[in-house]
């Protein structure tokens, strides 16, 4: 050590003099002991666990992740989930309520000529079922036949319908239409339409509310941006035997009415169990009528089961129709609120997963209502 960095005697005010000691160094606090291969992080916080950011001075400021909780990422998920499986589940058990295909029975029956135009078939019911339905099919499309059978199954009757066509001329000098037209005895009209376009409107027949309707009227109605107008344009009665129609335009020198014709062709009572049909001619090929029946107690009590039914499938389509907007709001607050993240997240999945489920709900449920 040199002369100049020795410590100098320290001199009182009574001229006494002493050298100087320096302090003898002490180390405070408690000791720790390092084990090999266990460095000693300087920071609580890993480079996994935080984010970098510049901050408003330019430095680099080290902000911690949120952790994945894998809780609230279940509940995201679960919540819109059960919503939606709710309806599925609704709909599988209104369904099993409803097993009216397991219970139907089938009678086809073939009708031969006996006399003249006159065609029977033998058909007896069982007393311990109820007809469902009846149907008549054929070979040939220009004639079409149908069978309604009575709420208490004790008559069937057989209809034909038949497609006829009228041209309608105009008379000289006018805009009014006429043309001939009559029908035969049991018939009566069960559909007609004349065959005009208008831009702004439409024509129809109105048959009022009689079944077996022997006249008609030609409506027309129109529509011009918000305006509605209805006016009868034309009439027939099966008395007079003339059409009638005018609008006050010009539709040039005819047009053409459509008209199909329906008459009751033949019928069934529970009484005698014979089918009698007689359409004034031949039958068309084919012609075949098809019972469906169904045990009266299961009938009955699938009838008693429809109320419930409708109940679970209107439950059903509530909640179906919740569980979106239920998976949108989880959504909107996972990704806004602090620490949610996980729970949009879930959200997310679930609503992804809505479009098979809900499809997989509609077909139980349209099956289950059939």
């Amino acid at each position: 050590m040199s002369d100049a960095s020795k410590p100098q005697p320290i001199t009182f005010n009574d001229g006494t003099t002493t050298a100087y000691t320096p302090p003898t160094p002490m180390l405070t606090g408690t000791t720790a002991t390092l084990s090999a291969g266990q460095p000693q992080s300087a920071s609580p916080m890993s480079q996994e666990n935080v984010k970098f950011v510049m901050g408003p001075n330019g430095q680099m400021i080290a902000i911690q992740k949120e952790p994945f909780v894998w809780k609230k990422f279940f509940i995201g998920l679960g919540v819109p989930l059960f919503l939606m499986i709710i309806p599925l589940i609704l709909s599988l058990y209104a369904d099993s309520m409803s097993n009216w295909d397991d219970d139907y029975e089938y009678d086809k029956i073939e009708v031969e000529l006996t006399n003249g135009t006159t065609y029977t078939a033998a058909y007896t019911l069982d007393p311990s079922m109820v007809i469902e339905w009846c149907d008549v099919s054929s070979y040939n499309d220009s004639v079409g036949y149908n069978c309604h059978h009575s709420y208490d199954d004790s008559e069937m009757h057989i209809h034909q319908y038949t497609s006829t066509q009228s041209t309608l001329e105009r008379e000289n000098g006018t805009t009014a239409y006429s043309a001939n037209y009559t029908i035969e005895e049991g018939q009566s009209v069960d559909y007609c339409r004349l065959q005009l376009w208008d831009s702004d409107g439409w024509y129809y027949c109105d048959g009022g509310e009689n079944d077996n309707a022997e006249e008609f009227t030609i409506i027309k109605e129109i529509w011009s941006g918000d305006d509605y107008s209805r006016e009868t344009v034309g009439h027939w009665n099966s008395s007079s035997g003339q059409i009638h129609f005018d609008d006050g335009e010009d539709h040039g020198t005819n047009m053409v009415i459509n008209i199909d014709l329906d008459k009751e062709i033949g019928q069934w009572t529970s009484e005698t169990g014979i089918f009698t049909i007689d359409s004034g001619g031949e039958l068309a090929d084919g012609f075949r009528i098809t019972i469906e029946t169904m045990d009266r107690e299961q009938y009955d009590e699938m009838e008693d089961n429809r109320e419930s039914i409708d109940a679970l499938l209107a439950i059903s389509t509530l909640v179906c129709c919740l569980a979106p907007i239920v998976a949108i709001g989880m959504i909107i607050y996972g990704f806004a609120a602090t620490g949610g993240k996980p729970v949009g997240i879930g959200a997310v999945v679930a609503l992804l997963a809505y479009p098979i489920i809900a499809f997989f709900t509609m077909i139980t449920a349209m099956v289950a209502g059939y």
